[in-house]
């Protein structure tokens, strides 16, 4: 029977590394505390495999053949892959892998019932992946990874339910399909509140991310399985918020267990909250602790109904993040690459006119929304990327952009919470 030793959620928002150093000094201590105490938990804990459960932002398959869960085979996992390098404004990084380790996990999952899908090529990472490792300096460690990206925006989705049975599995196959001597650890890799390549784009959902957090350190997974609903995650930041499944996933390993909590920060410029859990693997859970009450549901969610995954504009999104020729020509010839495509004349028409929000209204994703008009109007770390944020924000706003930061700063756990 391989151990569990070490079970955590961490949020990867892009801007961690790129944006960092330009964000203040409590932020700042903030993202570099958490990360710290974690790795010293890690290192700690002595894993030989380390289990990260990151979401898969559309940067490995099409809309139209999307699986839920992706496992990595490869030998040696290397990111961040090139297109998301200059919007994360990170170095390259290699991490070992584990071949064997992968494939009894797909095996053992697929034959308790769940639908997986592997790949033994190195996986397109972006921030899922390449946050946690930067920050966690797994390449300086001799730690092997197994990477399992997970979907979180595109239709249908698994929900909190499928995502704990996926955890709760993968708890069985480490327990009894795996070597004895194995020591395992896990990390959700997702979250916390944001909306990327939506009108809320800066929109940080504070309440929310207070009330997940607390309720992933209590141990009440029953109320974690009622409360934690897509409509909810929605109305936190559609097509991103619900990134916080990778945590349940994790959590569904762990068990009921008790976790500490980091300080919360909010930052509007990383466009999603910062936060952390560790949960305890040495304490099980007798009487889980109380959570605030969660805001009430007031809207219902658009993504599961808006979206068409026929449009042969999410195959050009596609094909320029993957293809850095075809994007140079895209920069010079537009008209040219866009003739490559079954576009339809009012999908062609909205591109042309970077009209991003009747793209919406045909069923254009809103995740490659921000993508497309990062291609479009820069993809560097707080420069490009920045203006291309702003620039979509203004089409589906009508020019009204709204910055989200008036509850900027951070916030402290109470004083009888133990801290990461």
């Amino acid at each position: 029977m391989a151990k569990l030793v070490f079970a955590a959620g961490v949020p990867h928002a892009p801007g961690l590394i790129g944006l960092l150093d330009a964000a203040p000094e409590d932020i700042q201590k903030v993202v570099h505390d958490m990360y710290a105490q974690l790795r010293e938990a890690l290192l700690a804990a002595r894993p030989d495999v380390l289990i990260i459960v990151g979401n898969d932002h559309l940067a490995n398959s099409r809309p139209r053949t999307y699986p839920d869960f992706l496992i990595g085979m490869a030998p040696e996992h290397v990111g961040p892959f090139g297109w998301y390098k200059e919007w994360l404004g990170c170095r390259d990084y290699r991490v070992r892998g584990d071949t064997a380790m992968a494939e009894a996990l797909f095996r053992g999952l697929n034959r308790r019932g769940l639908r997986m899908h592997a790949q033994r090529d190195n996986l397109r990472f972006d921030d899922n992946v390449s946050i946690p490792a930067l920050h966690l300096r797994l390449d300086e460690t001799d730690i092997r990874v197994i990477p399992i990206l997970q979907n979180c925006t595109v239709p249908p989705l698994p929900d909190a339910h499928q995502c704990y049975a996926v955890g709760q599995a993968m708890a069985d196959v480490i327990a009894h399909d795996m070597p004895d001597d194995l020591r395992v650890a896990v990390l959700g890799s997702g979250g916390l509140s944001h909306e990327p390549g939506g009108s809320r784009y800066w929109y940080i959902d504070k309440e929310f991310d207070l009330w997940f957090m607390e309720l992933m350190a209590s141990g009440d997974h029953e109320k974690l399985l009622r409360d934690l609903t897509i409509a909810r995650m929605e109305q936190a930041g559609s097509g991103g918020t619900m990134e916080v499944l990778s945590w349940v996933v994790a959590a569904g390993v762990a068990g009921p267990r008790y976790g500490a909590q980091s300080d919360y920060a909010l930052h509007s410029n990383f466009k999603c909250g910062i936060g952390a859990v560790l949960w305890d693997l040495n304490q099980t859970v007798s009487t889980p602790r109380p959570v605030r009450a969660p805001q009430p549901v007031t809207t219902e969610p658009v993504l599961l109904t808006a979206f068409d995954p026929s449009l042969a504009s999410h195959d050009l999104v596609q094909d320029l993040k993957w293809d850095e020729a075809l994007r140079a020509r895209f920069a010079t010839h537009e008209a040219e690459v866009l003739d490559r495509y079954p576009l339809r004349p009012e999908e062609r028409q909205a591109i042309e006119r970077r009209d991003f929000l009747s793209l919406y209204r045909l069923g254009f994703h809103p995740y490659l929304g921000g993508q497309l008009a990062r291609l479009i109007y820069g993809n560097e770390a707080g420069k490009g990327a920045t203006i291309a944020v702003q620039k979509l924000v203004e089409s589906l706003n009508g020019k009204q952009i709204e910055a989200f930061a008036s509850d900027e700063g951070v916030s402290g756990q109470d004083a009888a919470t133990t801290r990461v």
